[in-house]
């Protein structure tokens, strides 16, 4: 995955802070602004990146992501925690049966279900640290670009245009 934005902070570790204006995939839902504010507001992040081109403040430049990498953080933080649940509520179901538990046996694997959740939540905030230290999971910095090079789709992030999210 590919996008455009413009350095606004450079470390020395190689990394620099860019701000892009968030994806299309984003869409129009105005979700982002509906509850936290003005949509108009929230069609920007700040992204950690690394910068190997030593691009320099105020640069446009071009960043990538590899799909198999953003893939598998999508599946760590939306599809292991159903299944964390999921398995709690069956489990935790069967469990309050064969030991006899009082109480609604479907309670008791929703109450466990959502603990197996929260636990694999936690998991993953205690790992975030680390995490971001590595080299995993991070955009990197492919190419300083002219304005003319950005597709218009991607939108500069520092220009107003339409109402996405």
């Amino acid at each position: 995955m590919e996008q455009y934005g413009q350095v606004i902070e450079t470390r020395e570790d190689q990394k620099a802070l860019v701000r892009v204006r968030k994806h299309l995939a984003c869409g129009s839902c105005n979700r982002c602004g509906g509850i936290f504010g003005d949509p108009e507001k929230n069609r920007e992040d700040v992204v950690e990146a690394l910068n190997p081109i030593r691009a320099q403040k105020g640069d446009h430049v071009k960043m990538e992501m590899n799909p198999n990498e953003m893939l598998l953080a999508a599946f760590l933080l939306y599809i292991v925690p159903l299944i964390a649940l999921l398995s709690g509520l069956f489990l935790g179901r069967n469990f309050a049966i064969s030991a006899g538990l009082s109480g609604s046996p479907d309670l008791w694997g929703f109450l466990i279900g959502l603990l197996a959740m929260l636990l694999i939540f936690y998991f993953f905030r205690r790992q975030e640290t680390r995490l971001s230290r590595g080299r995993r999971f991070k955009s990197v910095l492919t190419a300083v670009v002219d304005l003319t090079e950005v597709p218009e789709e991607s939108g500069p992030p520092w220009e107003s245009k339409g109402t996405e999210c």
